[in-house]
């Protein structure tokens, strides 16, 4: 448990928290939500020890131990992912490193040697690097990469990494601030999922509407200097706290109106001398009445005002996509995409990180050059853009009013000020200086731009990524309401849900061009491409890394990863395809049973190598060479075994999918 008693805490003249008291219960999992600036961040800092605060104290258990995510990139940059990851457990990762040492010597010191063997036994270390490798792989990290440094990584896959080790550690109390910030929309779902089943107090910030959703069990509200924690997910949250603000609403107009009576009586006769101490009596219970007075729920959140509108209506062909290719250098990304977009539309493409979603809209707007195809917009089209790297586009020498300005020279202040004003940058804001702007104000600011300029195609890369959860909703309800065309990136799936009514999945092989709703979308996939899958499962397309062919491959002495088979999307009258279909599956259910029959002979071998090593008297009575020799045969015989059940896995994954596919009912 963990208790906070009278916490204040200040920042830059501004109360973040006043007098704060509450305590988070073992096996919750607490999404902390709040407007931008309310100091969220700060208090996760607090609990974590990072963050002094003026008054107050936060207690927790002596022993408790807390996982916080490193934010230190470059702290393992010579290190492979896998002993990045068991980083998270110090002391395995020493007995292992310390083993690895002993076993290289001529004479180890069986005492030594059992010692460590006590503690890798204690912390089930020969089931670590299997562990390790579901959380990177649910993390979008294929195989491949798992032994090769951090140094080869982006610093979003690096924060993955970090991410995962965070989780191995398997804290009691796991604190993460904005955790899918760098995640794709199918490593959200694996995150989502794994912190669902996490034995442990869980207290996260996020913006993303559907994780806290799904994540959440309770929810600690920060508003108003005030921390109150309320019962059940994000929905039950905003019902709770509607219904507790129109009961304040009604007790405060019950009571103002009995006020108001005896007020009447008051200014009625007090000037009488029969009424006079009555109406002493009714102004001291007046004076009573106001100070006890229940006051509205008072809170600093603003809801900006957006509404889209169009200039004019463009013509029925809007965009025209044709055989566009990308490549940077060896890495293709974009494999001859071509679509038609149509007026009124609402498009949202979707598939790992890296798999070229934003490179494809920086090629539709020409900010961009593709390698081979051509794009042709349509009759009376204008497009406007929210580029994911929004930040850098906004002069630092400028002001929110003149950025706007310069692109309507022709409005009135009026106008442009009225715009702002809605965006939340009323007073002083409109003047600050744009270096100055965090990251919501700077997305406010480009959305801003977009309700100036009234383009009748808006193209969105992104566009929630800084907005706090009530910005979200409101932008998410101008895009409903926007009579235009949308073709849109975006993770947040509580986005991607409500607005789009197409889906482009990019892949690695291609691209999926799907007429319909995401919902419609996942009903034909039988999978959520952004939900992930459950942990302990290995994910297969969206979302990883892809293999690296030409780079350093995990160490293994089995055969390189099962490749998916291609699938046919195929109806009741398509009988060929149905015939291919059913041919594939049966190759495939071979295949699986052969790798279970595998994973069984392997299990076997395990089981004895861990009954030798498990004597009493095996590091005493063992010359130091057949130790040596033990060790890497069951080394060897898990990596086989790990590779087994995941080529397994995989297999019967791919057997369901085909299977849905030729009996969608």
């Amino acid at each position: 448990m963990i208790t906070v008693t009278g916490l204040s805490k200040s920042f830059g003249g501004q109360n973040l928290f006043t007098d704060v008291n509450l305590q988070f219960d073992p096996n919750h999992r607490y999404g902390i939500v709040g407007p931008n600036g309310a100091g969220k961040s700060t208090f996760l800092r607090i609990l974590c020890g990072q963050e002094s605060f003026d008054k107050g104290s936060v207690s927790l258990p002596a022993k408790m131990r807390v996982g916080t995510l490193n934010q230190d990139h470059f702290a393992f940059e010579d290190m492979a992912l896998v002993d990045v990851v068991m980083r998270g457990q110090p002391q395995l990762f020493h007995a292992f490193a310390d083993k690895e040492k002993l076993l290289e010597q001529s004479e180890p010191d069986p005492q030594k040697i059992i010692e460590l063997e006590e503690i890798i036994q204690h912390y089930d270390g020969y089931q670590a690097e299997s562990r390790i490798a579901q959380m990177l792989e649910g993390l979008g990290i294929a195989t491949s990469y798992h032994t090769q440094p951090m140094r080869v990584l982006s610093g979003g896959y690096k924060l993955r990494v970090l991410l995962a080790q965070c989780l191995f550690s398997q804290p009691e109390v796991l604190l993460l601030d904005e955790p899918t910030n760098h995640l794709d929309i199918a490593s959200v779902g694996w995150l989502e999922d794994y912190l669902s089943e996490y034995r442990g107090t869980v207290i996260v910030v996020s913006h993303d509407r559907d994780f806290i959703n799904r994540v959440s069990t309770d929810i600690a509200d920060i508003d108003y200097e005030t921390i109150k924690i309320y019962s059940g997910n994000y929905d039950f949250y905003l019902r709770a706290r509607e219904q507790e603000d129109q009961l304040r609403r009604q007790e405060s107009d019950k009571a103002e109106k009995k006020i108001n009576e005896l007020q009447t009586f008051v200014t009625r006769f007090k000037g009488k001398a029969s009424k006079a101490r009555q109406a002493q009596s009714k102004l001291k219970q007046i004076n009573r009445m106001e100070k006890d007075l229940v006051k509205p729920l008072y809170s600093s959140r603003a809801h900006p005002r957006i509404s889209f509108t169009c200039c004019r209506p463009s013509g029925k062909t809007v965009l025209e996509v044709k055989n566009i290719s990308k490549a940077y250098g060896e890495k293709k990304v974009l494999h001859e995409v071509s679509l038609t977009v149509n007026r009124g539309q609402r498009l949202a493409v979707i598939g790992p990180n890296g798999i070229g979603k934003s490179t494809l809209l920086k090629i539709i707007m020409g900010d961009l050059q593709a390698d081979s195809g051509s794009i042709e917009w349509g009759y009376e089209t204008y497009p406007e853009y929210f580029s994911q790297d929004h930040r850098e586009l906004i002069p630092v020498n400028s002001s929110p009013y003149e950025y706007l300005y310069s692109y309507g020279p022709g409005e009135s202040i009026g106008t442009i000020r009225g715009i702002l004003g809605n965006l939340l940058f009323s007073g002083d804001d409109v003047r600050k200086s744009t270096a100055a702007l965090s990251g919501g104000e700077a997305a406010r600011l480009i959305i801003a731009k977009l309700v100036l300029k009234k383009g009748n195609v808006l193209v969105l890369d992104e566009p929630t990524n800084h907005l706090d959860l009530e910005s979200i909703e409101t932008f998410i309800e101008a895009l409903i309401k926007f009579e235009g065309t949308i073709i849109f990136v975006s993770h947040n799936r509580y986005l991607v849900n409500r607005v789009a009514d197409h889906v482009l999945e990019l892949k690695t092989d291609g691209y999926d061009l799907f007429p319909g709703t995401y919902a419609e979308f996942l009903e034909r996939e039988g999978c959520d491409h952004l939900s992930g899958v459950r942990p302990g499962r290995n994910r297969q397309g969206p979302g990883r890394i892809p293999e690296n062919k030409s780079g350093p491959q995990t160490v293994s002495p089995a055969p390189e990863e099962p490749r998916t088979p291609p699938r046919f999307q195929v109806s009741g009258r398509d009988q060929e395809k149905r015939k291919k279909l059913k041919q594939q599956i049966n190759a495939l259910q071979k295949e699986s049973a052969a790798a279970e029959s595998l994973c069984e002979k392997l299990e076997v071998e395990k089981e004895r190598f861990n009954q030798i090593f498990s004597r009493p008297d095996y590091y005493a009575e063992t010359p130091p060479e057949k130790i040596k020799q033990n060790a890497a045969e069951k080394k060897e015989c898990e990596e086989k075994l790990s590779w087994a059940y995941r080529k397994w896995e995989k297999l019967n994954q791919e057997i369901e999918s085909l299977t849905r596919m030729m009996d969608p009912e």
